[in-house]
């Protein structure tokens, strides 16, 4: 839950701070489609990012095998987190996020425009006020 909601606060608040900032230099109320879809491509880039020390700590702890008469190399997310630093280094954290921004970045680009789109429709037809 931790990574996910870290993940998600991050991922809209950029968003959120972004479309203001293009509304506000554009001077208009909604954005194109195009740059809906730009803003959640980035900003959903920015999730991850953040979050991917996380990620690596929790496949760590997941994927270590326990022997019953030796101790677990990960205990917990503060532990393994300084451990993966001291042995392999501060960018040991951002392991695999290449291919997670490859799989998420066009989803999420592709999220926000269709929730701008849908939203801008629905309350154009008085749907929402």
């Amino acid at each position: 839950m931790l990574r996910q909601g870290c993940n998600q606060a991050v991922n809209f608040t950029t968003y959120n701070i972004f479309k203001k900032k293009v509304l506000e230099k554009q001077n208009k109320k909604d954005l194109d489609h195009w740059q809906s879809l730009v803003l959640g491509g980035v900003s959903g880039g920015f999730g991850p990012i953040v979050n991917n020390p996380l990620d690596v700590v929790k496949t760590r702890l997941q994927r270590q095998v326990i022997k019953p008469d030796r101790p677990a190399k990960y205990t917990g997310i503060v532990q393994a987190i300084g451990l993966i630093y001291r042995e392999e280094g501060f960018l040991a954290l951002w392991k695999g996020i290449t291919p997670r921004l490859m799989r998420i970045v066009p989803g999420q680009a592709i999220t926000f425009m269709t929730y701008e789109a849908v939203s801008s429709a629905l309350i154009r037809r008085g749907y929402f006020a």
